[in-house]
């Protein structure tokens, strides 16, 4: 028996699966079942099974991979809470994997911009987007889409944009299966592979083989992306049906980003980024006279911060961060309000007067940075362009987004 044994659990549908797996991806003691709203009753008691046939038990763990979504909200979340009673009590790794990750696990796809589409109810679709290079190696190309077959369109033709001439569109995945006669009307052959006989590529959805494949990758890196949360394309129903509190942004104060916030900045900035900027970048920054940066504070603890550049015209988003425990409250929304505020008015550092209104905003984020991109788009931020390996710390791509203020 291999010293390395790890548990992929697959449960954001409808499906549950899960199995043992090696150091090289090898699934064994696969066990799998329908659950339609039923995880919480049947998930821990399949893992049970599947680590009994393997003669392991929870202890001899030395990793779990899990799918994190997109999917049924209630499945992401017993799916996480059973992965962590597990691994919790012997600090064991978790890794989460994406849904769209584990459905074209092994596609290879030369010069296509593959869409997995997986069902989120009705007539709404879950899309992913991956560009293939010439080889077929596939990368991501943007952050997900939810909604209708035309929203998912419009996202696809965006994404189109930012592909070499000749790529085409591939979906795949049981999205594709459910609508492939209105896709091909409106993208010939984009449900089939280079054989024209190829049937939709992943139509039963992610699976736990494919869990196990890019688990045991993602635990020999020490970690996922994901970071084992889940992946929230759309609110959940509860969150879009309670109550409106009190706006967190009226809860701030914003101030002039000066020297003297730095080491809290520097704290923030070390945590959130992989490729942090370091103190005598904000230095020099700072000091031009063309930046464009505040602070949001609340109760007097530093919550984010933002640094741009006014430009011809522009203004260039630098850094927006926001402390981990701000996130999804509101700050980052609010430093962004800021900044559209400066733009409009032709405010510069520090609040002096610097000619007329920007007719742009543009910024850089990472391919893989989902929630960032969330965030801009409700901004009305598009994908204009791709710089790719644009990161040194990854050599990942970045995403050029845009909002136009000239109409506005």
């Amino acid at each position: 028996m291999s010293t390395f044994q790890g548990l992929a659990i697959e449960c954001s549908g409808d499906h549950i699966a899960t199995c043992v797996f090696d150091a090289k991806g090898e699934a064994s003691a696969l066990r799998e079942r329908a659950s339609a709203r039923e995880h919480a009753r049947h998930l821990l008691a399949l893992v049970e099974e599947t680590l009994g046939e393997a003669g392991l038990s929870a202890r001899d763990l030395a990793g779990v991979a899990i799918d994190v979504g997109p999917g049924s909200f209630t499945a992401l979340r017993v799916g996480l809470a059973t992965a962590r009673g597990l691994t919790q009590p012997f600090d064991t790794p978790i890794v989460g994997v994406t849904s769209f990750a584990a459905m074209i696990e092994g596609l290879s796809a030369p010069r296509r911009l593959v869409v997995p589409l997986i069902v989120a109810g009705r007539d709404q679709l879950y899309a992913g987007f991956y560009r293939g290079d010439p080889q077929g190696k596939l990368s991501i190309l943007r952050g997900p889409a939810v909604g209708s077959l035309p929203v998912i369109e419009a996202a696809a033709l965006e994404a189109l944009a930012l592909c070499p001439r000749g790529v085409t569109p591939w979906f795949v995945g049981p999205g594709a299966a459910r609508d492939r006669a209105v896709l091909e009307a409106r993208f010939e052959g984009s449900t089939r592979g280079a054989d024209a006989e190829d049937s939709v590529f992943a139509a039963a959805g992610p699976n736990a083989a494919s869990l196990a494949k890019l688990g045991v990758r993602l635990l020999g890196q020490g970690g996922g992306g994901s970071a084992a949360r889940p992946l929230y394309v759309r609110a959940p129903q509860a969150v879009e049906r309670a109550p409106a509190r009190r706006p967190f942004a009226a809860e701030l104060e914003f101030a002039p980003f000066t020297e003297a916030d730095l080491d809290e900045a520097l704290v923030i900035e070390n945590t959130v980024f992989t490729d942090p900027w370091p103190r005598q970048f904000f230095l020099e920054e700072l000091r031009v006279p063309q930046s464009v940066a505040c602070v949001a504070r609340h109760r007097g603890k530093l919550a984010g911060y933002l640094l741009a550049w006014r430009l011809e015209a522009e203004i260039h988003l630098g850094n927006l961060a926001v402390a981990p425990e701000y996130q999804r409250r509101g700050a980052g929304q609010a430093l962004l309000e800021w900044l559209l505020d400066q733009a409009k008015s032709g405010h510069a550092h520090g609040g002096h007067a610097h000619g007329e209104g920007a007719a742009r905003i543009t910024l850089e984020v990472r391919s893989s940075n989902f929630a960032a991109q969330e965030l801009y788009r409700r901004f009305d931020f598009q994908a204009v362009a791709l710089r790719r390996g644009y990161y040194q710390d990854s050599g990942e791509d970045a995403l050029v987004m845009m909002r136009d203020l000239g109409a506005e």
